[in-house]
């Protein structure tokens, strides 16, 4: 009967240190997955419609006083 050659111990060490790097790297991704949806819940998330954005962009330039109402609601049709 014929024995591997070099099976016995090199791949078994091999295999099980690629085998824990591979769980880890796969455990690492998971936990970034989970905290990235955490963030994206509780922070208001992702947002759908880069208009919603552009809108509250231009409700701060124009509380801050940086445009006037005349530019404001142009620029607000404009958006919509």
């Amino acid at each position: 009967m014929m024995m591997g050659y070099g099976y016995g111990s090199s791949m078994g060490w091999l295999g099980m240190g690629l085998g824990m790097i591979i769980n880890l790297a796969f455990t690492a991704l998971i936990i970034m997955a989970v905290i990235w949806m955490f963030k994206a819940v509780f922070r208001g998330g992702c947002r759908t419609n880069g208009q919603t954005g552009a809108v509250e962009i231009l409700k701060q330039r124009y509380a801050k006083g940086e445009i006037s109402q005349e530019e404001y609601q142009q620029i607000k049709k404009e958006l919509e």
